[in-house]
């Protein structure tokens, strides 16, 4: 982009509006995880608050710790607090760990988002989302601690819940169904508003939604990554409920789960580590899709979307190549889309397969019993 061409949406302004769509999320998670529980008399007053304290912990430490980074280079304190933006990494990582989480870890977790963004230059130069790479590493170390505190789930929701509706799918045989998968959990509404376990920020399918539509409306994201992202999965997951008679409920409940929606509006497009060319970020949605369905249903992994926005990270320069190349010979770019829609295809009707089988064992089993216990 030339120097003569002007856009009223500086970085500011962004990151302002980026506060303004994740407000409603902060608000929802200390209601459901404070007041509700508070309310209840699951908690005292230090239950109540400590939702917004422990998302203001790793916000308050990646702002310590960029800004203790950038004094030892610049030695300018007016220069180094101007135009920071150090707090977003622990803004969302806040958002994206469990409640129980101990906040010692979450300091931890902090300083290896600001060291990784650090390491890449800083402020718009990311290859990796830095609070991804903090999570990741939280995940593999810290995982059974975190569990051991109560893992997902907070005070009240530990006397009605054993387990987030994703991690609950993981243990059913076979596909399951909506007695298994959603009646847990009430009715497909609740999950939609975000009223079940999850990490601190991720439940509210509905106010990511707001948030796409808002951060959209000011051409703050890049729609076509969670847009694509989102229809990946959908179309997918529809295939393979529909194998089973499942119903549109199904792919719903993939989507409305496992944090998809916010990761789709709020990780997947950050400006810095997405693709910036039309045809890179349809291209990037759509693979982000196919690797959540890969990871989902064919490994013991819980954490899909995060692990496959980091793996899209490093692949972000080539799709932005492609993107670019098509912009004059769209031809070239009908190879990684007919690989892209042979994939969904694929994996659609392999999963479908795989777990037709699953179940079709799993009833001749039964009936061995049956027959044995007879006889």
């Amino acid at each position: 982009m030339g120097p003569f061409i002007k856009d009223k949406n500086t970085t500011k302004t962004m990151m302002n509006h980026i506060l303004i769509a994740l407000t409603p999320i902060i608000l929802f998670t200390i209601l459901k995880n404070g007041v509700i529980p508070y309310k209840r008399g699951y908690i005292g007053l230090s239950g109540l608050i400590y939702p917004l304290i422990f998302i203001l912990v790793p916000t308050i430490s990646t702002y310590i710790f960029e800004n203790l980074f950038k004094l030892v280079k610049t030695k300018n304190i007016k220069e180094t607090l101007k135009n920071t933006y150090s707090i977003f990494p622990g803004l969302f990582l806040g958002l994206i760990l469990p409640l129980n989480t101990p906040l010692t870890i979450v300091i931890l977790g902090s300083l290896v988002a600001t060291i990784t963004k650090i390491i890449f230059g800083g402020f718009g130069k990311n290859k990796l989302n830095p609070e991804l790479v903090a999570k990741l590493l939280i995940i593999i170390l810290f995982s059974s601690t975190i569990i051991s505190k109560g893992g997902y789930l907070n005070t009240y929701e530990q006397t009605k819940f054993t387990n987030t509706p994703l991690l609950n799918a993981s243990t059913i045989n076979g596909i399951g169904n909506y007695e298994t998968l959603v009646r847990p959990y009430g009715r497909l509404l609740n999950i939609f508003i975000g009223n079940v376990p999850g990490t601190v920020g991720e439940t509210s399918a509905l106010l990511c939604i707001l948030a796409l539509i808002y951060l959209s409306y000011f051409k703050v994201i890049k729609w076509k990554i969670p847009v694509t992202y989102v229809l990946t999965v959908f179309a997918i997951t529809y295939v393979i409920g529909g194998t089973s008679d499942l119903g549109i409920w199904y792919p719903l409940f993939q989507i409305f789960t496992g944090g998809l929606m916010f990761s789709a509006v709020f990780l997947a497009p950050d400006p810095v580590t997405s693709p910036v060319t039309p045809i890179g970020q349809i291209l990037y949605g759509i693979f982000l899709g196919i690797l959540t369905v890969i990871i989902r249903y064919l490994t013991p992994f819980s954490e899909a979307a995060f692990i496959s926005i980091l793996i899209m990270n490093a692949l972000v320069v080539i799709l932005d190549r492609i993107g670019s190349i098509g912009r004059f010979n769209f031809k070239i770019t009908l190879i990684p889309f007919i690989i892209s829609w042979l994939l969904i295809i694929g994996l659609s009707l392999g999963i479908s397969i795989k777990y037709e089988k699953e179940e079709q064992n799993i009833n001749e089993n039964i009936q061995e019993k049956i027959s044995t216990n007879e006889s």
